[in-house]
């Protein structure tokens, strides 16, 4: 037997089938508060055995796309750079990752440049696989 919280009221005993009927029709929802016997604490419906076989409802055909983040780097910018002057580090260092582009340019230098092929490839493969900036705002 169930109980849910409608308007501050607490409301029950009502067997499972009643509140997937209420569900149905919307009478609660996924956030009202529920409570069965072996809970401990009155719980969100969305956290409950109920909630499992739920319909998830379609995504809205209304959504408007996000506009893009003005603070976003150039994705073009950081592969041209990766490719062009990824043994030094450079891309990283365009888009935030400090750390990594102070490694490369270091291990190509301190190499006599002999470490420069290591890290070009290394920057061609982070042109391949980076998304998104050090502080995790994606490329535009």
């Amino acid at each position: 037997m169930w109980y849910y919280e409608q308007n501050g009221n607490r409301i029950g005993p009502v067997d499972e089938a009643t509140m997937r009927g209420l569900i149905a029709n919307r009478t609660i929802s996924i956030d009202t508060l529920v409570w069965t016997n072996g809970m401990a604490n009155w719980t969100p419906l969305q956290q409950t055995q109920l909630a499992a076989g739920l319909p998830v409802p379609p995504p809205s055909l209304n959504q408007t796309p996000q506009a893009p983040n003005p603070n976003a780097k150039d994705r073009v910018v950081y592969v041209l750079l990766a490719v062009f002057l990824g043994s030094y580090g450079i891309h990283n260092f365009f888009a935030g990752y400090t750390k990594r582009g102070v490694t490369q340019l270091l291990i190509s230098i301190l190499t006599c440049f002999i470490g420069s092929i290591p890290m070009w490839i290394w920057a061609i493969v982070e042109a391949c696989t980076v998304e998104q900036d050090a502080n995790g705002v994606r490329f535009k």
